[in-house]
C-alpha cells in the first residue's frame, strides 16, 4: 500500500489546503453514536499559554495553572469601549532596533537559502514584523523560472490557502462587533438559502464554525469545482452539504465547508457579497492593495504577471504545476496575496485589531476572537476562533496553514514578542520553509535553540499504557466512496515507560514526554504538543500538535491494518484455491465426486477469480490517483478507477455470500478430505469479513465522489 499512501498524502495536501502545517492524521465515530457523549462547555476566558520550557531530560515542566471550568461565553462584544486598549498595543518600543534588525536579515538568509538549495525550492516569500513595524520583507530564488522573474515581496503575489480563512473570522467578529451577529445562535437564523440539517438536536453555531466543532464529515467536492463553475457558493453549499457525524462541540474536525459557509453567513448578514466585505470593509482600509482573490485564469495581464507560478518535481528538476481550483469556494482558501501585504495583516491583529490608525476591531473584541472557547486540552494546541493557538518554548503562538497544490504559506503571530512571521513557498516537496523557518526566527530573537533528546528506555509504562493503540483522523469523509481515502490518516501510540510515549504518523516517528504532573499533555524536543481527550475518564481521542486535529481511539476492526490484512489474506487463499485448482486438473473424480463437491469447488474458483479481479482493480486505481494533478481534479474526479473498484466491491460481496451458501456442500461433499474443508471454511471467513470491511469503507453501499 506504500503506492496508497504516497497518493493519498497528496490527496491530503488538497485537503488541508487549510491545514496547518504540522499535522496529517485520524475512526469514524458512528453518526448516531455522538448523541450519548457528553460535549464540552465553551468557556469565555482562557489565560494566555505561558508554559515553561522544557527542564529536565524525562519531563516537561508543567504549565502554569489556567480555568478548568465552563463559564458563560462572551455574547456581545459591542459594548467594548473604543478607547480599550491591548496589551499588545501597549508594550514598549526598543529604542534602537537597527542592529537587531540586521542580525534577523543576515540570520534569516541563510537558513532561507539553505533550505532552498537543499531541498531545491523555486522560491520563498517571507515577511517579519516586530514592535508595530515591518523588519524584513524578502523574496528568495524567482517567481517564474521560464522568465527569470525575480521574487518582489511587495508586488509578487502568493496564494495564501487556508491563511484565507483568518480573513473570515476576522469579518465575522466585525459583524459581532456591530451586533448583527450572535456567535452562539443558530446559524440557520442568518441563512437566506442554505439549510443546515437538523442532527444530534442541537443546532450548529458560528462558535461551532470558527472552532471546527460543528461536526461536519470532510467532503472533497470542494476540490472538484473548477473556477469558471456558475454556481454561486449559496448553491454549492446547498448542494454539497456534507453529512453532520459528530454532536456540536464535541471534535475538532478541520471543515474547510464550514468554513465556507461562514463566508456565506457574513454575505447574507451583511448583504455585501463576500468579496465586496472584504474589499470595502478590510483590504482598503488596509492598504492592501495587492492582495486578490481573483482565480488565476481570470486575471488581468498585469495581475497574472505578477502571480508567482507554482513547480512539482520532475525529471530531477522543477515542472509547472497548475493552480489548485476553487470555484465559489475561494473565501476558504482562494486569496493570493504579498509579503508586504501579509506583514500590515499580521500588524492589525497584534495591535489587537488596529493598523496606523484604522481600526477595524476595538481592543476587547480581537481579545474575544483570540480566547479559546473549549477547555477539554487545556495547554494542547486548540483553536481560539479560527486562529491556531499552540504553545512554544513558553510562548503563546497563533496563526494559521495553508496549502493550495504547490503554493504552501503559514503565518506565525506572537503577542508576547510583538512579533510576526509570514512565510510562503511555491513547490511542495517539503514543508520545512514554512514549519520551521517562524520557529527558528523566535529562537533567534530569544537566544533558544533546539535540542534533541536521548531516547527514553523501555520500562513499565504503568497507567500510560492506556493510550496505546490505533488512532483515526476525525476528519474525513464517511458517507461516500472517498471513505476509503481515510486509511492513510491513522497514527500509532506505543508506550515507552510511564512518562514517554513514541507518537507514529505516516513516515515520522516521535518521542513525546510528560509536561510536568500533566495525565494527558506530552511535548516532543521540537516543542510539539498533543494531548489525550477523555469522556467518561476513559481516552477517545488524541488531539495533534496543528490545534485543528483530533483523532480518535479505534478498536481493531476498525484499524486500517485490519483490512489490509483481510484483504491480503483473502488473495493469498484465491492464489491457493487456484493453484490446488490447477494441481487437480486430469487426476480423476478422488477429489471429489457428485454435486455438492461439484457445487464447492465451482464457487470457491469463481471467488479466487473475483478476488484477483479485484486486486487487478485495486492496482488500477492506485496507477489512476498516483499521476492526479490537483489542478485538474474538476474534471478528473471522481475517475473511471474509484467506479470500477466499487463494482469490484459489490462483486467481492456476492463472492462472498456465494461461499457462505457453498460452505455446508463442501463440507458434506464427497471425497473432500479435512485440510480442504478447512481451507474452504477459512476462504469463506475471509471473504466474508474482507466484504464487510469494504461496505465500513464505504468501497460500496455508498455514492462513488
Amino acid at each position: 500500500m506504500h503506492g496508497a499512501r504516497n497518493w493519498l498524502t497528496l490527496l491530503a495536501l488538497c485537503a488541508l489546503f487549510a491545514v496547518p502545517l504540522a499535522a496529517q492524521t485520524e475512526l469514524r465515530l458512528a453518526p448516531g453514536s455522538a448523541e450519548t457523549l457528553q460535549v464540552e462547555a465553551p468557556i469565555a476566558v482562557e489565560a494566555p499559554l505561558d508554559d515553561n520550557a522544557p527542564g529536565t531530560e524525562n519531563a516537561v515542566a508543567d504549565p502554569a495553572d489556567r480555568p478548568t471550568s465552563a463559564a458563560p461565553a462572551v455574547e456581545n462584544p459591542t459594548v467594548a469601549s473604543d478607547a480599550a486598549q491591548s496589551p499588545i498595543a501597549t508594550a514598549p518600543l526598543p529604542a534602537d532596533d537597527s542592529a537587531a534588525r540586521a542580525a534577523l536579515e543576515t540570520y534569516v538568509d541563510g537558513v532561507a537559502l539553505s533550505l532552498q538549495r537543499g531541498h531545491n525550492l523555486a522560491a520563498l516569500s517571507m515577511a517579519v514584523v516586530k514592535d508595530d513595524a515591518l523588519w524584513l520583507a524578502k523574496g528568495y530564488g524567482q517567481a517564474d523560472l521560464a522568465d527569470a522573474r525575480a521574487l518582489q515581496p511587495d508586488n509578487t503575489l502568493f496564494r495564501i490557502g487556508s491563511v484565507s480563512k483568518t480573513f473570515i473570522w476576522t469579518a465575522v467578529m466585525m459583524l459581532v462587533e456591530r451586533g448583527q451577529l450572535d456567535l452562539d445562535a443558530d446559524v440557520n437564523s442568518y441563512l437566506k438559502t442554505v439549510r443546515i440539517a437538523q442532527a444530534f438536536g442541537t443546532p450548529v453555531t458560528m462558535r461551532h464554525l470558527m472552532h471546527h466543532r460543528a461536526g461536519f464529515e470532510d467532503s472533497l467536492q470542494l476540490f472538484a469545482v473548477a473556477d469558471d463553475d456558475p454556481r454561486t457558493l449559496a448553491e454549492l453549499l446547498t448542494q454539497q452539504q456534507p453529512q453532520r457525524v459528530y454532536a456540536p462541540g464535541l471534535r475538532t474536525s478541520y471543515s474547510n465547508w464550514g468554513a465556507a459557509l461562514a463566508a456565506q453567513i457574513v454575505e447574507d448578514v451583511s448583504g455585501q457579497a463576500y468579496g465586496d466585505f472584504l474589499r470595502l470593509e478590510i483590504l482598503e482600509p488596509l492598504a492592501m492593495h495587492a492582495t486578490l482573490w481573483t482565480a488565476p485564469a481570470k486575471l488581468t495581464t498585469a495581475q497574472r504577471t505578477d502571480l508567482a507560478s507554482g513547480y512539482k518535481t520532475e525529471a530531477g528538476a522543477l515542472g509547472l504545476q497548475g493552480y489548485m481550483q476553487l470555484g465559489a469556494y475561494w473565501p476558504a482558501g482562494g486569496i493570493a496575496s504579498t509579503a508586504n501585504d501579509m506583514a500590515r495583516w499580521m500588524r492589525l491583529h497584534l495591535n489587537g485589531g488596529e493598523l496606523e490608525g484604522i481600526r477595524l476591531l476595538r481592543a476587547q473584541t480581537h481579545a474575544q476572537m483570540w480566547t479559546r472557547a473549549y477547555d477539554d486540552r487545556i495547554g494542547a494546541p486548540d483553536l481560539a476562533h479560527g486562529f491556531q493557538d499552540r504553545t512554544f518554548r513558553g510562548l503563546r503562538v497563533l496563526g494559521h496553514g495553508g496549502a493550495t497544490a504547490a503554493f504552501l504559506s503559514n503565518m506565525v503571530l506572537v503577542p508576547e514578542l510583538r512579533l510576526g512571521v509570514f512565510v510562503s513557498q511555491n513547490s511542495a516537496q517539503t514543508r520545512l520553509a514554512i514549519g520551521q523557518l517562524p520557529e527558528l526566527i523566535i529562537d533567534h530573537l530569544r537566544g533558544g535553540a533546539y535540542q534533541a533528546r536521548l531516547a527514553v528506555e523501555a520500562s513499565d509504562p504503568g497507567a500510560l499504557a492506556e493510550v496505546a493503540g490505533t488512532y483515526l483522523q476525525n476528519r474525513r469523509v464517511f458517507s461516500t466512496f472517498a471513505a476509503l481515502f481515510g486509511l492513510d490518516a491513522s497514527a500509532s501510540v506505543a508506550v515507552r515507560s510511564a512518562d514517554t510515549l513514541i507518537l507514529t504518523m505516516g513516515d515520522e516517528v516521535k518521542q513525546y514526554q510528560r509536561v510536568g504532573k500533566e495525565r494527558d499533555l506530552f511535548e516532543a524536543a521540537d516543542a510539539a504538543r498533543i494531548a489525550f481527550v477523555r469522556e467518561g475518564g476513559r481516552v477517545v481521542a488524541l488531539a495533534d500538535s496543528s490545534g485543528v486535529h483530533t483523532l480518535a481511539k479505534v478498536g481493531p476492526m476498525a484499524a486500517p491494518m485490519t483490512l489490509f490484512g483481510a484483504l491480503l489474506a483473502a488473495l493469498l487463499l484465491a492464489c491457493s484455491t487456484l493453484l490446488g485448482f490447477c494441481w487437480r486438473l486430469g487426476r480423476g473424480a478422488a477429489y471429489g465426486t457428485g454435486i455438492a463437491a461439484g457445487l464447492a469447488a465451482t464457487v470457491s474458483l469463481l471467488a479466487s477469480l473475483c478476488v484477483l479481479g479485484f486486486a487487478v482493480v485495486t492496482g488500477l486505481l492506485l496507477i489512476s490517483l498516483s499521476s492526479l494533478d490537483l489542478s485538474t481534479m474538476a474534471a478528473n474526479y471522481p475517475n473511471q478507477a474509484m467506479l470500477h473498484l466499487h463494482y469490484g466491491g459489490w462483486v467481492i460481496a456476492a463472492a462472498a455470500l456465494a461461499m457462505l451458501l457453498a460452505l455446508w456442500p463442501a463440507w458434506v461433499a464427497d471425497g473432500w478430505g479435512l485440510w480442504r474443508r478447512m481451507h474452504f471454511g477459512l476462504f469463506t471467513l475471509i471473504l466474508a469479513l474482507a466484504a464487510g470491511l469494504l461496505w465500513h469503507w464505504r468501497v460500496y453501499g455508498a455514492p462513488v465522489y
